[in-house]
């Protein structure tokens, strides 16, 4: 009985997995699934895995956690506005030192399991300073060279990206690692962008949705069913799908093997947030 069901996944998987296969999918890894090491180790199989079946991965990781835990060695003050952290020149020098040793790590721990990944954050993201003065050196994305990552992809790698830009003067910039995500995703015209999160999806009354368009979430918004910090994800959810992305979901990335478990699986797990109409 064991084996017919294992003889069940695999075919269940071989399904997605060719329904999937050369698609671009972008993953935005952050949140407990980078600081814990046995659920980084999950991820990382996990990505690899996806790989070596076909899938066109582009990563792109924050650090918010490491850049706290700099912050508070030196004594310094995390100021947000509007989910933003404020950037002055000395946390600036923090959030591009951490996150040029996250994205080495992402790469090195890649290399190590056979599969090519390279650092593709350098003359990506071109930026302008925000218009709110008072969030100091936070970019606001004028233009992706989506070429960068076009050509890593073709060549069989996986680009791991930084959310970090530079204006027009070289002035480095802090950028919302899901902002870069979106944006990435709209212009790759994904397949699909997967959030790894810290829960397991949106919850409405109480109740788990698994599947919404993009209707229900504006329902659901002015109900104020959906409120407080998941109000921007929502939206950037939305917008992503206006722009050829195809599907976004949010998961759990403290659930061990997520990705495999959204993707390979009829059920699925997490929020799948889709176009109207869309299947």
């Amino acid at each position: 009985m064991e084996s017919i069901t294992k003889a069940h996944i695999l075919v269940e998987a071989f399904h997605w997995a060719k329904k999937f296969s050369e698609k671009i999918v972008v993953i935005k890894y952050g949140g407990n699934a980078m600081t814990d090491k046995g659920l980084q180790k999950s991820v990382f199989t996990d990505i690899s895995i996806l790989k070596q079946l076909g899938m066109k991965i582009v990563v792109v990781h924050g650090g918010g956690p490491f850049i706290d835990e700099e912050m508070k060695k030196k004594n310094m003050q995390k100021k947000i506005i509007d989910g933003i952290r404020v950037t002055d020149y000395e946390t600036l020098n923090i959030v591009t030192k951490v996150l040029k040793q996250k994205n080495t790590e992402c790469v090195d721990h890649f290399n190590s399991m056979g599969i090519e990944a390279k650092d593709c954050t350098e003359g990506l993201i071109s930026t302008k300073i925000s218009n709110q003065e008072e969030l100091g050196y936070v970019g606001k994305i004028t233009k992706i060279n989506a070429k960068i990552l076009l050509d890593q992809i073709n060549d069989g790698c996986i680009p791991i990206v930084s959310p970090l830009g530079k204006t027009q003067t070289r002035q480095e910039t802090n950028i919302n690692a899901d902002t870069v995500a979106i944006k990435i995703a709209k212009e790759l015209n994904a397949e699909k962008l997967t959030f790894l999160t810290n829960v397991d999806g949106i919850y409405i009354k109480g109740n788990f949705v698994s599947h919404l368009n993009i209707d229900d979430v504006k329902t659901h918004i002015q109900s104020k069913e959906i409120n407080g910090g998941m109000i921007p994800k929502v939206l950037a959810c939305i917008d992503a799908l206006k722009h050829n992305v195809k599907k976004v979901h949010l998961i759990n990335g403290t659930t061990r093997h997520s990705l495999l478990l959204e993707i390979f699986t009829d059920k699925g797990i997490g929020t799948e947030v889709i176009k109207n109409g869309a299947i």
